[in-house]
């Protein structure tokens, strides 16, 4: 589980986001928790994914949050291996987005 020391990086949407069609379109697991929260399996990495603006379905701004360190490695300092699955998450689902 997450602590304080935990990196979170929060990303606003130029347009709202269906996060549940987008996550699906890229094949990218996730448990929906809430209309605000989702879990997400992401290159072998767990992040918490908690939208501060609008909901799962129509996201303006979202925080990311890694749970669980991706297993594969990214690089050798855990702190870049987390930014690297987050930076690739975010860079799928704007991609996603045009």
């Amino acid at each position: 589980m997450p602590t304080d020391s935990d990196p979170s990086r929060e990303h606003t949407f130029g347009s709202p986001l269906d996060l549940f069609s987008t996550l699906e379109g890229l094949n990218i697991q996730y448990l929906d928790v809430n209309e605000t929260r989702a879990l997400v399996i992401y290159q072998t990495a767990i992040l918490n994914l908690k939208v501060l603006k609008g909901d799962l379905s129509a996201a303006r701004r979202i925080e990311l949050e890694v749970y669980e360190e991706p297993r594969e490695d990214f690089s050798t300092e855990p702190e870049q291996k987390e930014d690297s699955v987050v930076d690739s998450l975010l860079d799928q689902l704007t991609s996603g987005n045009h």
